[in-house]
């Protein structure tokens, strides 16, 4: 004791050997096979995640194959086979992912994903994704248990680097051909439709993808008009002249209609037009609304060749400028009444 401290010593006991052995049988006996369950999967599913939400309509599949003997593995979306991959046991050393993009269907995608052996199943693993859509009524919302769960995160992409380049470089920004972009080797999916947009014709992604931002990369502008204005000056200035906005345009949300991709179908629209407008606006579907207080017979909206728009169908946007216009019904060519309309096609009546 020294200046009134108690000086307090504690002696180590040793452990009997009998007692380490136990423990150490004990260990092997219990805790090991649980450790060995999991290096005894066939494969893992690195992505998507499980309670994903997305906005598009197409999502890549990374499956991560382990040590095994099983011969195939197999994709079903809600009960329909979209997805197969056969021959495992020639992967190469250290390239032992196999990648996919899938498309989806509006609202919650189920997708069991079964590993097989000589034709039966040797193990099952089950996800599910939701699609959100505002051309959706149904599932223009989705339920709080989906989330998104971006995949293009630095810790993320360790995994891909195998096989992929995940570095931009000064090519990246204008390639000289498809294959040579960054994106092209998982993304090339996305142009594989009769109209391309521009940038993504090019490749040019890192013009609309900022490759700066984090945590998540590869981010692109909100709302969608402040990048898509940046090309389309000429539709800036001349909606913005106009009396009368129609939603989309007015929240500045291009992508509600238009794929910033591609599509098959005209202006890269999500839908045919007709099936595009009827979406929301269910109620004027069956035409009725263009002659009401005119008779008892209704107009066509479609199916029709359109006589104001030589090679086109008659749709919505035959007497509607689904942008923006001077009249308050968004008539084509500031209309100012029902009369001035049907003038556009019936010019002798």
């Amino acid at each position: 004791m020294k200046n009134g401290a108690l000086k307090i010593i504690t002696r180590k006991k040793k452990i009997p050997v009998s007692f380490s052995l136990v423990v150490l049988i004990l260990f092997f006996k219990f805790v090991a096979p649980v450790v060995a369950v999991d290096s005894s999967e066939k494969f893992s599913v690195i992505m998507p995640a499980d309670s994903s939400m997305v906005e598009g309509d197409l999502i890549s599949f990374v499956i991560k194959v382990n040590k095994s003997n099983a011969d195939t593995i197999k994709i079903t979306r809600n009960k329909t086979e979209i997805a197969s991959f056969t021959h495992l046991g020639s992967l190469s050393r250290g390239k032992d992912y196999l990648c996919k993009v899938v498309s989806l269907e509006f609202g919650p995608n189920e997708f069991v994903i079964d590993a097989l052996e000589k034709g039966g199943i040797v193990e099952t693993k089950k996800l599910t994704v939701f699609y959100r859509s505002d051309i959706s009524k149904r599932f223009s919302i989705n339920p709080p248990e989906f989330r998104r769960n971006p995949f293009h995160k630095e810790d993320r992409e360790v995994g891909c680097m195998k096989c992929h380049r995940t570095d931009v470089s000064e090519e990246d920004m204008k390639p000289a051909k498809p294959e040579g972009s960054l994106c092209y080797p998982c993304h090339k999916m996305i142009t594989a439709y009769r109209n391309v947009h521009g940038p993504a014709a090019r490749w040019a992604c890192l013009t609309c993808h900022d490759k700066n931002t984090r945590p998540v990369k590869y981010t692109t502008v909100k709302p969608d008009r402040d990048l898509c204005f940046t090309c389309h000056k000429e539709k800036k200035e001349e909606w913005k002249s106009k009396k009368y906005v129609h939603g989309p345009t007015a929240t500045g949300k291009c992508t509600i209609c238009h794929n910033p991709h591609a599509s098959d179908n005209e202006f890269w629209l999500r839908k045919p037009t007709w099936d595009l407008c009827t979406g929301c606006h269910e109620d004027r579907a069956s035409g009725s609304h263009v002659i009401v207080g005119f008779g008892s017979s209704t107009h066509p909206t479609r199916g029709r060749p359109d006589p104001s728009r030589y090679g086109k169908e008659l749709s919505c946007a035959s007497c509607h400028n689904p942008h923006a216009s001077n009249s308050k019904s968004l008539f084509i060519n500031d209309a100012d009444d029902l009369y001035d309309l049907c003038k556009v096609c019936h010019k002798n009546k």
